[in-house]
């Protein structure tokens, strides 16, 4: 069955002005793509000005703006309606229909952090830029990287959206910020590890734009999964065995064998990921793609515990701790207080923990399942 949607006239704003990095219009279109719209039909624009770009998969079709009662009755062939100069949360429309809704955009309950915004003129365009930004924001980030590392990650996308810098781009320049990192402590052993935690932060805020960008633009590609993935995991244990190594050549006679131990596990983490991504995950970069043994749907209910239990302080601090935000971030409060073998110490405990719990799922359970996919 064919999933249609149309754009209609006259338009709520300027269909041509541009938000965060494209045109009004093609954010409409990729965003009904998105949602897994087949036909696009658009009012009251001459089939040659209709939008080219060798990402939209979705049929455009251009129709002339209705004048009669029966062709305001065609509008209602398609399963979502919208005028054209409207920007909206990028995933409405996809949550309307999963939910089975049918009919006007606007029309619909929206949930409290979506929105539709008709751009007009420059001031408009700024504040639903404004918005489009804010819903890059994500429940599952970190405390790090709430407090921190979004509010300087999303003023550094803003400024490079209307530039041709891509995603794999910006994953690459956020690497050589940890390659340096690792470099200078390398280099410059334990007298060095303030500057080296210094950039290895700056790796960890620039690495949440390449993710703005993709989502914002709509360029994405297994290649940046696969990208981002493995510079991230080359930077975490690079920077760990560095510190190890920096630690131990100023006297720690634990940090050595520390640094081994977690990097050992952590390679062995990475084999048992990378495995899972191509023959479980079809080969995707990305680690949503898989759910290993244990695992909780992200999306499903999870069960209530009572906001100041000791068993959800527990969970919740064990789990902020674990993210990657937050052991980068520790580096650098440490190495300021002379105390550097504490996230050593940590992220050791988490690598041979993921080291560990990886390589026993594939060898009691057979290793991973594909993560189911959204309807």
């Amino acid at each position: 069955m064919t999933r249609l949607a149309r754009l209609t006239a006259p338009p709520a704003g300027d269909p041509s002005l541009h938000v965060a990095g494209m045109s009004v219009l093609l954010r409409q279109l990729f965003s009904l793509q998105d949602a897994g719209i087949d036909v696009i039909e658009i009012e009251g624009t001459p089939e040659a000005q209709l939008p080219l770009d060798s990402r939209l998969t979705v049929r455009l079709v251009a129709v002339p703006a209705p004048v009669s009662e029966a062709d305001r009755a065609d509008r209602r062939r398609a399963l979502l309606q919208a005028r054209l100069g409207l920007v909206w949360h990028r995933l409405l429309p996809k949550r309307l229909l999963l939910g089975g809704y049918h009919g006007d955009l606007e029309a619909a309950q929206l949930e409290p952090d979506e929105f539709v915004s008709p751009v007009f003129d420059a001031a408009s365009a700024r504040a639903a830029e404004d918005r489009l930004l804010q819903s890059l924001l994500k429940a599952t980030d970190g405390l790090i990287s709430r407090a921190i590392n979004r509010r300087i990650s999303l003023r550094v996308t803003r400024m490079v959206l209307e530039t041709p810098l891509t995603p794999n781009q910006m994953t690459i320049i956020a690497s050589l910020f940890g390659l340096a990192a690792i470099a200078v402590v390398v280099a410059g052993g334990a007298d060095w590890l303030v500057p080296g935690a210094v950039l290895l932060q700056i790796q960890s805020i620039l690495d949440g734009c390449d993710g703005e960008i993709s989502r914002l633009k709509y360029i994405r590609s297994r290649l940046g999964e696969w990208l981002d993935q493995v510079l991230d995991d080359l930077v975490n244990v690079g920077y760990f065995a560095a510190t190890g190594w920096a630690l131990s050549q100023a006297g720690s006679g634990i940090a050595l064998p520390v640094a081994i131990a977690g990097t050992g596990f952590h390679i062995l983490y990475q084999i048992s990921l990378y495995t899972a991504l191509v023959t479980r995950g079809g080969g995707s970069g990305s680690v949503a793609s898989i759910r290993w043994s244990g695992q909780l749907d992200p999306h499903a209910p999870k069960p209530e515990l009572k906001p100041n239990s000791l068993i959800r302080i527990v969970k919740e601090t064990i789990e902020m701790a674990g993210r990657r935000d937050f052991f980068t971030f520790l580096y650098l409060p440490a190495a300021l207080l002379g105390i550097s073998l504490v996230p050593l110490l940590w992220c050791a405990f988490i690598f041979i923990g993921t080291g560990l719990v990886t390589s026993l799922d594939w060898l009691l359970r057979g290793g991973p399942r594909p993560a189911p996919r959204s309807a």
